[in-house]
């Protein structure tokens, strides 16, 4: 087992914005043979260490996984548990993100930055005391040392030969006289240079260079014709006046809200102030973006426009502060994505109310308000609620639920499916004779009260049974099985 921590990570506004609003982390399982378990924490910094992520992955032989996670936060800091294959195996790279996307430097890890235990096998017990020292034993006594047998005597060393003497040197005889040098005879002189042999036969004379023609006359030139009168130029127009600059006209498939903003057309520069604004104005198909900000929320929004897209930001806020439905979602194709929905009370109604067809939930972080004693007695708050009979191909994509009575209630004749969720400290998923396909949802903790409930009514067979790969097929999930 490995367990790597970022460390702290100090994110403090600069100028009102954090430097990093999301942090992205990429694993990768180098082994070809053994699946990773990998346990993703991540804990809010402030007064007090707050646990806010936590997702398990089972990371497949060879397989790379990305992960995003919301951290609009001044700081905070990642804890990344790896079992069941081994740590060198692993490897791991973390990102920051301002919120155009690009890569904040300051808050990356790459793998060999992160610190903590690269291999252990669990929690080392409490080390037992050492027991008594044993009294040594005697030393048993040193047998008596053999005696030493006798040397034998040297051989005695002949005596050496006379050395003969050495014969005299003889004499160096004396060295001859050298002869005297001769006298150099004299140079003889020159002899006369003979005259030249007279050469072949006598040159000839160059002939006469002949008459050169004369030259023709010139012909006379022509008489220049006479220039005709330039003729006067015409008066210039009067220049006419400069017609009004044109505006540059709402998109209604990209509309832009920012709370607060006032007398916005809905263009990026110049944004409606409400979400209810940004709704009526976005044509079918468009997108409603709700930038960075806090949206206190008194009254229900109905969107009932084919295929538009409520598009929020990693600083966007739905703060939910009556006993009112936020949003309901009817027609077809709706699409929320990216929205961090909240309450600042404990209120008896689900967040988000779903009706019509193929409407999708991704990317959102959807949470209560903490609620005291167990959670059988909590205010009946939900994340997400269907229509009865009237809710088909709903799609509910890697969200965080937390701190709810339910994360969400699927309602009869309800279909869809439930993929890569994290979900915690809620009393679990609630199919009342819905049908809906679970598939790669994770638990983190405080753990649910049961994870999926199944109640009476509900089908047998697929999706649902067997049960045993209900669970397997959704990190061990605890399934309430009612029917």
């Amino acid at each position: 087992m490995a367990v790597l921590l970022t460390g702290p990570i100090d994110n403090s506004p600069v100028n009102g914005v954090r430097p990093t609003q999301t942090v992205s982390i990429k694993i990768e399982n180098e082994n070809s043979l053994t699946t990773a378990i990998v346990l993703i924490e991540g804990y809010v910094l402030s007064a007090t260490r707050s646990l806010y992520v936590s997702e398990q992955i089972s990371l497949l032989p060879n397989a790379v996984v990305t992960r995003n996670y919301y951290a609009n936060l001044d700081s905070f800091e990642y804890i990344i548990t790896v079992t069941g294959s081994t740590p060198e195996d692993i490897l791991l790279s973390f990102w920051g993100k301002n919120s155009a996307g690009t890569l904040v430097t300051a808050h990356r890890l790459v793998n060999s930055e992160w610190t903590g235990s690269d291999d252990t096998a669990g929690v080392t017990g409490v080390t037992g005391t050492t027991g008594e020292t044993g009294t040594t034993g005697a030393t048993g006594t040193t047998g008596a040392t053999g005696t030493t047998g006798a040397t034998g005597t040297t051989g005695a060393t002949g005596t050496t030969g006379a050395t003969g003497t050495t014969g005299a040197t003889g004499t160096t005889g004396a060295t001859g006289t050298t002869g005297a040098t001769g006298t150099t005879g004299a140079t003889g002189t020159t002899g006369a240079t003979g005259d030249t042999g007279p050469s072949g036969g006598p040159e000839g004379p160059t002939g006469a260079s002949g008459v050169t023609g004369a030259t023709g006359a010139t012909g006379a030139t022509g008489a220049t014709g006479v220039a005709g009168n330039t003729g006067a130029t015409g008066a210039t127009g009067a220049t006419g006046s400069t017609g009004a600059t044109g505006t540059v006209q709402p998109n209604p498939f990209d509309v832009y809200v920012l709370q607060g903003a006032v007398g916005g057309n809905g263009t990026q520069a110049s944004p409606f102030g409400t979400i209810q604004q940004g709704v009526t104005a976005v044509s079918p198909t468009g997108t409603v973006h709700i930038l960075g900000g806090t949206y206190p929320t008194t009254a229900n929004i109905t969107i009932n426009k084919a295929g538009i897209t409520l598009k929020g930001y990693p600083s966007t806020v739905i703060l939910l502060q009556a006993a009112v439905i936020p949003f309901t979602i009817i027609g077809s194709g709706v699409t929320v994505d990216g929205l961090t929905i909240t309450s600042d009370n404990p209120y008896a109604v689900e967040f988000i109310q779903l009706g019509g067809t193929n409407h999708t939930v991704k990317n959102n972080t959807i949470f209560g308000p903490p609620q005291a004693g167990p959670s059988s007695g909590w205010v009946v708050n939900r994340g997400l609620v269907t229509q009865t009979g009237n809710m088909t191909g709903l799609i509910v994509r890697n969200n965080i639920f937390y701190s709810l009575r339910q994360p969400a209630y699927f309602n009869p004749n309800t279909t869809g499916e439930i993929i890569s969720n994290v979900v915690y400290n809620t009393r679990g998923f609630v199919n009342d004779q819905a049908v809906m396909v679970f598939s790669g949802n994770s638990w983190g903790s405080p753990v649910n009260a049961v994870d999926i409930a199944l109640l009476v009514g509900t089908i047998t067979g697929p999706p649902f049974d067997p049960i045993s790969d209900l669970s397997a097929n959704n990190s061990s999930a605890t399934i309430q099985d009612s029917r």
